[in-house]
């Protein structure tokens, strides 16, 4: 089988953006767990995650454009690339809808012991 590389890095370049950033975000979450419990870790993670990508697609821009120090034109992202923009965009988005549903993800009550159950 013959892939068409060039058709998957015209047409899913974003999918493999998404997926490097899925594989930053188990490596920051795993060194976090030294440190921090397993959802703030998790947090630490997906948030860094999302912050490398914007700096990477940030410095894509500013090198593109020739921009000089301090380089503050290139937070403006409406004036990014297409390949930029949709480079950084899914990752956010997917990043983004991670954090929540662990941010508000439920936390599960304390087992109960038989004792307790037993004063009920």
């Amino acid at each position: 089988m013959d892939a068409n590389w060039q058709y998957i890095q015209t047409n899913f370049d974003w999918l493999g953006h998404v997926a490097e950033a899925l594989c930053i975000a188990v490596v920051v979450s795993v060194l976090g767990l030294a440190l921090f419990k397993r959802r703030t870790a998790i947090i630490i993670g997906l948030s860094f995650a999302s912050g490398h990508f914007h700096g990477r697609e940030k410095r894509d821009f500013e090198v593109s454009v020739h921009m000089h120090p301090p380089h503050v034109e290139a937070y403006e992202m409406w004036k990014w690339s297409w390949d930029q923009a949709t480079d950084y965009w899914p990752v956010a988005i997917v990043m983004l809808v991670l954090l929540l549903l662990v941010a508000r993800r439920k936390i599960a009550p304390a087992a109960t012991t038989a004792a307790e159950v037993g004063k009920s």
